[in-house]
């Protein structure tokens, strides 16, 4: 992108600012009319650039919001979504432009200003409780010691000593005494310690993870064994519906049953941000069925700590946290990153790292 290109997608968004907020405030047809008129620029300005996923992506999106303000009575509601699609698809755009950090932190505070000025939705429901899990039976202990061999049977008496003679020759070996009783078994040794069981890394890889908090957009990352996927957001319920061709897989398979002991985790800044009060990072874990691509959340996230009141390159947060989830052989599982609902309109960018313990 040249740096001619870069300035009018600059003055583009902030013209887009003020006028989805005019449209949504008063949908006019001269603020409709604005309106597509802008995202009829961004679309030519997209086509301008060299082709990209992330870019192919966003021009689909855009061609559809165009099509739906071509419309003289558009309807609001799927206007909302499609915008809410766009937004999230903003930051993996970003992150694909070959541009320097300063222009990259200014188009993420930019797509920040986008998603506070398009009216919101309604806040998320409580997570459900933990299920039921108990602890697995540890192995048998060794067997007992032999025990100790018989007594000797008794000698034979001496015979009468014989006139001297010659010396004879070597007589034959005696045969060997009857083998004693095999001891008492001896006692079970005690039962062995429960497994440390085993440890799944997580590692988001040379791309920055990209969580969004807004009213509108809540997004975080799926974080996969050096790869990560930006823009996801979970849908009615908590639940994470994960469709083949749309976005890749990022989850393990249990290959036995086990237990979910401990998720740490860890994230470190790549972005400056000076958000308005602190941010905080959460990670959570989802679980689904051998059979199902719907992930559930199946306990309470884990909150990196400390929250964050500014940002700047490098910034870190860690946390650890035990549960007792348990999961059978089969089940796919999955760790979400995102900022909590208590922190405010942010777009936060940086790498993340998480480990699960499961024995």
């Amino acid at each position: 992108m040249t740096s001619e290109q870069l300035g009018r997608l600059i003055t583009l968004l902030n013209s887009l600012i003020a006028a989805i907020a005019a449209f949504f405030a008063n949908p006019s047809d001269a603020n409709r009319l604005a309106l597509l008129n802008l995202f009829t620029q961004l679309l030519n300005l997209l086509n301008e650039l060299a082709p990209s996923p992330e870019g192919n992506f966003l021009k689909q999106l855009i061609q559809s919001i165009i099509n739906l303000l071509q419309s003289p009575n558009p309807d609001l509601g799927q206007l909302l979504s499609l915008l809410q699609q766009f937004y999230s698809a903003l930051a993996p755009f970003f992150f694909s432009l070959i541009i320097d950090p300063a222009s990259l932190q200014l188009l993420l505070n930019l797509l920040t200003q986008l998603i506070g000025a398009t009216p919101g939705g309604g806040a998320t429901g409580p997570t459900g409780p933990t299920g039921p899990g108990g602890g697995a039976t540890g192995p048998t202990g060794p067997t007992g010691d032999t025990g100790l061999a018989g007594a000797t049977g008794p000698t034979g008496a001496t015979g009468l000593a014989g006139a001297t003679g010659p010396t004879g020759a070597t007589g034959l070996a005696g045969a060997t005494g009857p083998t004693g009783a095999t001891g008492l078994t001896g006692a079970t040794g005690a039962t062995g310690a429960t497994g440390g069981g085993a440890i799944i890394p997580f590692a988001s890889g040379t791309t920055p993870a990209l969580l969004v908090n807004a009213a509108l957009a809540n997004t975080g990352t799926l974080l996969g064994f050096g790869f990560s996927q930006p823009g996801i957001a979970p849908g009615v319920g908590g639940t994470l519906t994960i469709l083949p061709g749309v976005v890749g897989d990022y989850a393990f398979v249990a290959p036995r049953d086990g237990i979910i002991t401990s998720l740490a985790g860890f994230f470190s800044a790549t972005a400056a941000l000076a958000p308005l009060a602190p941010v905080q990072i959460q990670m959570q874990i989802f679980i689904a069925p051998a059979a199902s691509n719907t992930f559930t959340p199946v306990a309470p996230p884990l909150l990196l700590t400390p929250a964050l009141p500014a940002i700047a390159i490098g910034t870190t947060a860690t946390g650890i946290q035990a549960y007792n989830v348990p999961v059978v052989a089969g089940d796919k599982i999955l760790v979400y990153v995102s900022l909590t609902g208590a922190s405010p309109i942010a777009a936060v960018a940086g790498f993340v790292s998480a480990g699960l313990n499961i024995v």
